[in-house]
């Protein structure tokens, strides 16, 4: 049976984003009002318990303006938080033992403030590539950092700085990470008023750059989300846009060498396929779902942990869950609506 849980998160402000950590027993919230809300899951009832909250404080502080994105680290480096804000920074935290400073546990242990611009999304690297964060910002640049001893957390290098789009204007940008260990390390990048998702990894001469492009959306990409590939021989990234669609694109092993790393389906051929006089791995793009059922602009795309089901939320007030069917067909499962309409059910199963 499916069951919407509500409860009253406490922000005085628009919240931005909600995220759960490794094992989907805690979550944070981040919001305009400057703060960080960490919950922790009941034992009865489905009801979540506010384990701490921060805003500015002479100690501890979370923003100086909106915090817009929060991502937990995977749990082997230990409870460890980032947050983005318009206030150009990326701030990590740590929880410590309480040390009865007014409850607080979470403890600032970085800012990292190289952007130019408001920070919109980021993202931890899976755990087989280390203790390393991407962030993009609105100046168009995804920065990746790494703490290099996973034992002092303040202490994070600037690895990379890749430059995405040309900066200007009411730009978004949004970044997720390829999961999987037995492939380079990639990311997806929504790039700005480009309107697509670009595929960067590492060539011959270890300088990101970008290869596949996954085309399509008529607006701005509001969000991108890498699925995790368990048994699975291909990749699968997900979309969402302003323009109101939800697309998922399959990327597999290109055998036709003729075609160069920039290629994707419908594109001309490029003149290069080889860097550095080698070879280098390309990848097969094809669109395996295109959806409009959200009628309105789409804001988030997630998978679930075997990257099975896709769940995706948008201005009408809804979260649609997509799946495959045995035909290898994506369709909507279920929808949960956020609004509470008597005599209606918070979820509704429309697979068809």
């Amino acid at each position: 049976m499916n069951e919407v849980t509500q409860f009253a998160a406490g922000h005085d402000d628009l919240i931005h984003d909600v995220a759960y950590d490794f094992y989907g027993r805690r979550l944070v919230t981040c919001s305009s009002d400057q703060k960080l809300k960490v919950w922790d899951a009941g034992n009865e009832g489905g009801a979540w318990v506010l384990s701490d909250s921060w805003k500015r404080a002479p100690e501890i502080q979370a923003h100086d303006s909106a915090a817009v994105r929060a991502r937990w680290a995977h749990p082997e480096f230990g409870p460890l938080i980032a947050s983005a804000g318009f206030d150009r920074t990326v701030r990590l935290w740590e929880e410590m033992e309480d040390t009865g400073n007014a409850g607080r546990r979470w403890v600032e242990r970085a800012r990292l403030a190289d952007s130019r611009g408001a920070v919109q999304d980021l993202e931890f690297a899976p755990s087989h590539l280390g203790l390393k964060l991407a962030a993009v910002a609105s100046d168009g640049i995804v920065r990746i950092y790494e703490a290099l001893d996973v034992v002092q957390l303040g202490a994070w290098t600037l690895m990379d700085d890749i430059e995405v789009a040309a900066p200007g204007g009411d730009a978004h940008y949004c970044v997720s990470w390829c999961p999987s260990r037995f492939q380079p390390a990639m990311l997806a990048v929504g790039c700005g008023k480009e309107n697509t998702v670009k595929i960067f990894r590492q060539d011959a001469h270890n300088k990101w750059s970008p290869f596949e492009i996954l085309p399509g959306h008529t607006d701005a990409v509001t969000d991108v989300a890498w699925a995790p590939a368990v048994g699975r021989s291909y990749q699968l990234v997900a979309t969402s846009s302003r323009d109101g669609r939800v697309r998922i694109f399959r990327l597999t092993n290109a055998d036709d060498s003729a075609r160069s790393p920039a290629w994707h389906a419908g594109a001309p051929t490029p003149p290069t396929s080889t860097v550095a006089g080698r070879a280098v791995r390309r990848y097969r793009v094809e669109l395996v779902g295109d959806f409009s059922d959200h009628g309105t602009e789409v804001w988030r795309v997630e998978w679930n942990v075997t990257g099975t089901i896709l769940s995706s939320s948008g201005d009408d007030g809804k979260v649609r869950l997509w799946k495959a069917s045995y035909m290898d067909e994506w369709r909507c499962m279920s929808i949960i609506s956020a609004e509470q309409n008597s005599g209606m059910d918070h979820s509704e199963s429309v697979m068809r």
